[in-house]
C-alpha cells in the first residue's frame, strides 16, 4: 500500500548518511545579511585580526610558511550586500622598494595578481557570449589551431587532437593540452643544465622566446605551441594549463572583434569603477615592489598571455569583482550559478576544478564549497575565493617571498574561521524571521518551528487536522516517532514578500556508519520531493513576511494548509 514510500526508505537505509541531519547541497539558512553586526562574524573577525597580529610579530605557526620582514599583503572579506569591506588588513613588510613603489600597502595597492586574471578572462567571455559557446570548438575562433587540425593527425602520443577541443575544455583545464610554450622554460631559467643532468639543446630545440621580459608573440606562440605534446586526451582529466587561456583570449577577440585590453575596460573595468586594475603595468608609485622591478616580476610583461597570469589590480578591485559576481551584476542568475560549478574532481576529493575555479569543499556539519581562483608571478601572489551559500567572499594579495604557501596557509585562516561564523551568522537572523508557532484558524493544525545545534530550521512539532504528522512520517519511514526528523532549508526561487523552503524528512535510525562511499553517502539530494500528495510535495513550505522580512504565516503546500504566527 505504502510501496513507492517504501521503496524511497529502502534507498534511504541502503545508502545512508554522513551526518545525523544530512542537509541539502547548498545554504541552510537564507544568508545573513547584516554580517558586519553579527556577534559570531565579530569574534571570528576577533581570532582573524589576532592571528594576523600574531604572524607580522613572529610568534605564530604560519611564521613556518610567513616571513614578516620580507612579505607584504592585503586582505579584503567582502559581503555582496555591503560596498565596503566586511574585514580588512593591511601590512607591509621593511623590504618594500619604497623609492620605487608604495610607502605603505593599503586597499588600493596594486599587486600582480598572477593566475586569478583567468577568472577575468572567462568572465569576459561569459559577458560577451554566455556559456553556450562553451560547446564549440575553438578551431572555429583560431585560425592557428583551424588549419593545424586540417594537416593529417599524427597518433595520440604525439598529437594533440585539436579538432576536439572545445572552448569550454580551455576554460576548466580539461582540453589535456600543455601548459605553457616557452613561458618558464628550464632552459631559461637555469644557469647550467648540464650540471642537472640535462642534455645540451641544438638552437632549434631551444624556443626563441618566453624568457623573463621576452613573451613568445602569436606567431612564435602557435609555430611552438602546438607541435607540442598532449599530457592527456581531451575531456579526460583536468591538467592545468596557462596557454588555453591565451588561446581563449585569441577566440574571444575573434568572436568580438575587439582586442582584449577593449573588452576588459568596457566590461569590467569602466562598470566596476576598478580604477586600480589593468592589463598594462601602471606607474611604480602605486605597486608594492619588494625589491627591484625586474626579479620580482613587477616590469615583466607577459603579452598575449597576459589573460592567463598578468593583470594588475588592487585589493579593493579584486574585491569588486568577487562581488560583482555574487551580486550577478555582470552575468544573469542563472548564467552566474552555471558558472559557479565543478567540471571535474582531482585525485584531492576536496578539491574540484571549474571554469577555471579551485573548488574547496570544507566539511563539518555539511559540506560548503568554496570557488577560489589562486595565482602566482614572480614575487606575488593571490587568491579571490567565493562561498555562494554566504554570498561572501576574500581576496589576499601578497607580495615578497614564499607567497604561494603564506597564500594558501592565510586562506585556510580565513576559510576556517569565516566559514562557521557565517553559517551562525545566519542563524542568528533566521531566529527572529522564522522561529515560533503558527496555527491554523481552525485550532487542530499547528506548527512548531525552533533552532538547535543542527542545521536549518527544525520542525518541532507539527499538526495536521489533529494528526501528529510524526506519526505520519513514522508509519511512511516504518521507524519509531522518536527517530523522525524533520528540518527545512532555504531552496532559493524568489517571489514578493514570500520565502522558499523545501523539508528534509529523515529517519535517524539509519544514521549508522556505512562501509564505504555507497553506504554511507547522504541521500537527500535524491529523496527530495519524494513524498508527494495531489502533485505537491509534503517538503514544501513557503513562509509568508512582512516588510522587516518576519514571517508572518507558513503554507504546508503539500497539506494545502496556511499557519499563521
Amino acid at each position: 500500500m505504502y510501496q513507492p514510500l517504501l521503496l524511497a526508505s529502502l534507498l534511504s537505509s541502503v545508502l545512508g548518511a554522513p551526518s545525523n541531519y544530512c542537509p541539502l547541497l547548498g545554504p541552510v539558512f537564507p544568508p545573513a545579511r547584516a554580517i558586519s553586526t553579527s556577534s559570531a562574524f565579530l569574534s571570528a573577525k576577533n581570532n582573524i585580526s589576532a592571528a594576523l597580529d600574531s604572524a607580522i610579530a613572529g610568534t605564530s605557526p604560519l611564521n613556518s610558511v610567513y616571513n614578516p620582514n620580507t612579505t607584504s599583503f592585503a586582505i579584503q572579506v567582502f559581503s555582496k550586500y555591503d560596498a565596503e569591506p566586511l574585514f580588512e588588513s593591511y601590512y607591509t613588510a621593511p623590504n618594500v622598494n619604497a623609492s620605487v613603489g608604495v610607502q605603505t600597502v593599503d586597499e588600493n595597492t596594486v599587486f600582480r595578481i598572477g593566475s586569478g586574471s583567468k577568472v577575468w578572462t572567462v568572465l569576459l567571455m561569459l559577458i560577451e557570449r554566455g556559456d553556450a559557446v562553451f560547446r564549440e570548438p575553438v578551431a572555429k575562433y583560431v585560425p592557428e589551431i583551424r588549419a593545424w587540425s586540417n594537416r593529417p593527425h599524427g597518433n595520440e602520443i604525439d598529437s594533440v587532437r585539436w579538432n576536439e577541443v572545445t572552448i569550454g575544455e580551455l576554460a576548466s583545464h580539461l582540453a589535456g593540452i600543455p601548459r605553457d610554450y616557452g613561458f618558464v622554460d628550464l632552459v631559461f631559467l637555469l644557469a647550467d643544465p648540464n650540471a642537472l643532468g640535462l642534455p645540451s639543446l641544438s638552437s632549434a630545440e631551444m624556443p626563441p622566446c618566453g624568457a623573463p621580459g621576452m613573451p613568445c608573440d602569436r606567431r612564435q606562440f602557435f609555430n611552438g605551441f602546438l607541435k607540442r605534446h598532449p599530457v592527456v586526451p581531451t575531456a579526460s582529466i583536468p591538467i592545468y594549463s596557462n596557454a588555453a587561456f591565451q588561446i581563449l583570449a585569441y577566440a574571444l577577440e575573434a568572436m568580438t572583434g575587439q582586442s582584449y585590453q577593449t573588452l576588459l575596460t568596457r566590461d569590467m573595468i569602466r562598470p566596476l569603477n576598478l580604477t586600480r586594475s589593468s592589463y598594462s603595468k601602471p606607474a611604480d608609485r602605486y605597486g608594492v615592489i619588494p625589491g627591484d622591478v625586474e626579479t620580482t616580476w613587477w616590469a615583466h610583461s607577459l603579452g598575449d598571455e597576459t589573460p592567463a597570469g598578468g593583470i594588475y589590480s588592487s585589493a579593493k578591485d579584486t574585491a569588486a569583482v568577487g562581488r560583482a559576481i555574487l551580486d550577478h551584476q555582470l552575468l544573469s542568475g542563472p548564467l552566474t550559478r552555471r558558472w559557479l560549478k565543478p567540471a571535474s574532481h582531482t585525485a584531492s576529493l576536496d578539491l574540484a576544478v571549474g571554469a577555471p575555479w579551485e573548488i574547496y569543499s570544507f566539511p563539518s556539519s555539511r559540506v560548503v564549497d568554496v570557488y577560489a581562483k589562486a595565482g602566482d608571478l614572480g614575487a606575488y601572489s593571490s587568491m579571490l575565493a567565493l562561498s555562494p551559500d554566504h554570498n561572501v567572499g576574500f581576496t589576499i594579495l601578497v607580495a615578497g617571498t614564499n607567497t604561494h604557501w603564506m597564500t594558501a596557509y592565510f586562506s585556510d585562516l580565513l576559510a576556517n574561521s569565516l566559514l562557521p561564523a557565517l553559517d551562525e551568522a545566519a542563524k542568528e537572523e533566521a531566529i527572529p524571521r522564522f522561529v515560533g508557532s503558527y496555527a491554523a484558524s481552525n485550532s487542530t493544525s499547528s506548527l512548531t518551528i525552533i533552532t538547535d545545534d543542527g542545521p536549518g530550521l527544525k520542525v518541532d512539532s507539527w499538526v495536521s487536522n489533529g494528526v501528529n504528522m510524526f506519526d505520519t512520517f513514522a508509519l511512511l519511514f516504518g521507524t519509531s516517532v522518536a527517530e523522525v526528523s524533520v528540518r527545512l532549508y532555504p531552496t532559493g526561487p524568489k517571489a514578493p514578500g514570500r520565502v522558499s523552503f523545501r523539508a528534509v524528512f529523515h529517519d535517524l535510525s539509519l544514521l549508522v556508519n556505512g562501509i564505504g562511499p555507497f553506504s554511507r553517502t547522504c541521500p537527500s539530494w535524491f529523496l527530495e520531493d519524494a513524498f508527494v500528495y495531489g502533485a505537491v510535495g509534503l517538503d514544501e513550505f513557503v513562509f509568508d513576511v512582512d516588510r522587516q522580512s518576519r514571517a508572518v504565516a507558513v503554507e504546508a503546500r503539500g497539506l494545502r494548509m496556511i499557519l499563521r504566527n
